[in-house]
């Protein structure tokens, strides 16, 4: 296990569902018919300072946490870094949850044709981390996820982490926006084959 003194990674534990059918039937998702997906899916809500995670199994999510990386100067150079220690951080999410595949919530900039350094780094760091570690990666425009997940693209974090509670059933679980972020581009990407909430 590395030690990274600028690296923290938390973690929390999800309240699963004894099935997924269950785990759906507090919300929209359970009229959806699941996209065929791997058995283990890490979801990542990524930043250069803050990367939320959660680890789904069989469309159910079991862990979630925040990777948090701790800013030590203003530069393009300084995002590089944090990003170089982001996928070391990875590394050993992925060496712990072994996931078949991942989704990771692009931060909004990302796609547009001038995108910003720091954002345009992350990006290209994290398609090499997938394909360095083997791990297909699925990459979603936040505003997408958000509009699936909670009916807004620009849906605020507080609406967004009440639409993913209800819809994985996950009412009253205490968790960032980072965490919440992380779970709604797993339910995206897991129920991806319709809208997860109406508008």
């Amino acid at each position: 296990m590395m030690a990274l003194s600028s690296v923290s990674v938390s973690k929390s534990a999800s309240q699963p569902e004894s099935n997924a059918a269950a785990a759906a039937a507090a919300g929209p998702v359970a009229a959806l018919e699941p996209a065929a997906t791997p058995a283990i899916l890490l979801a990542l809500d990524a930043g250069t300072r803050n990367t939320g995670w959660a680890v789904f199994q069989d469309y159910v999510p079991l862990r979630t946490g925040v990777i948090t990386l701790r800013r030590r100067q203003h530069s393009d150079d300084a995002a590089a870094a944090r990003i170089v220690r982001l996928a070391a951080a990875l590394d050993e999410l992925a060496a712990e949850c072994a996931p078949a595949a991942a989704a990771v919530s692009q931060p909004a900039g990302l796609g547009g044709l001038t995108p910003a350094p720091a954002l345009a780094l992350l990006e290209t760091a994290l398609e090499q981390w997938g394909r360095r570690a083997g791990i297909p990666l699925a990459a979603y425009p936040a505003a997408a996820v958000r509009r699936a997940v909670a009916g807004h693209p620009r849906a605020a974090a507080p609406a967004l982490a009440f639409a993913v509670m209800s819809a994985l059933n996950l009412l009253g679980a205490r968790k960032t926006a980072y965490e919440w972020g992380a779970l709604a581009v797993g339910a995206y990407h897991l129920y991806r084959t319709a809208p997860l909430a109406p508008g």
